[in-house]
């Protein structure tokens, strides 16, 4: 059975990982971690960053469809009332 760890020690570990550059087998020493252990962290922390962004991308993309259909009425709209002057 494996040892329960606290979300803390695991963004701890995580960010020393991906954002500080530090190696896996130095994190897990220095933290006593599993090396396999924090590879399923990092790859759980991975593939949440992956998810967020494709949510993120999935979102603008709809808001710029929206926008772009703004813009062509407006641009209709100014060409009908530049007509009238």
């Amino acid at each position: 059975m494996s040892k329960p760890y606290s979300n803390e020690i695991k963004l701890l570990a995580t960010k020393r990982v991906l954002s500080g550059g530090e190696r896996v087998a130095e994190v897990a020493k220095d933290l006593k971690i599993g090396q396999s252990t924090l590879y399923s962290w990092l790859n759980a922390a991975k593939k949440d960053r992956s998810l967020k962004g494709s949510l993120i991308i999935k979102t603008l993309e709809r808001r710029l469809e929206e926008v772009s259909e703004e813009r062509n009425i407006l641009i209709k709209a100014a060409s009908i009332f530049a007509k009238e002057l």
